[in-house]
């Protein structure tokens, strides 16, 4: 990880929890969800993660690409592949 990545997951870290997620209703108002949350899979991700199947989502965190990951089951999912419900 490049010391740019590191630190500013540091620093997000100090405003967001891991147990929690902010998102943007479709009536444009901020809302936040605390985990556990159900979710949704939008595409198959062997062998565990089936399209159409729900799951909950335990934590939320970062990987070092700083993208947003799932934990579902103990495991890290990229976000894109579920929708929150």
């Amino acid at each position: 990880m490049n010391e740019h990545n590191r630190k500013y997951i540091l620093e997000l870290f100090k405003i967001v929890s891991t147990t929690s997620i902010l998102v943007v209703n479709q009536y444009g108002r901020v809302k936040q969800i605390n985990c556990p949350f159900r979710v949704i899979a939008l595409e198959d991700i062997p062998p565990d993660i089936i399209t159409g199947d729900f799951y909950y989502v335990e934590a939320v965190k970062m990987a070092l690409d700083l993208k947003e990951v799932f934990i579902i089951n103990g495991k890290g999912y990229y976000i894109r592949y579920f929708q929150i419900i």
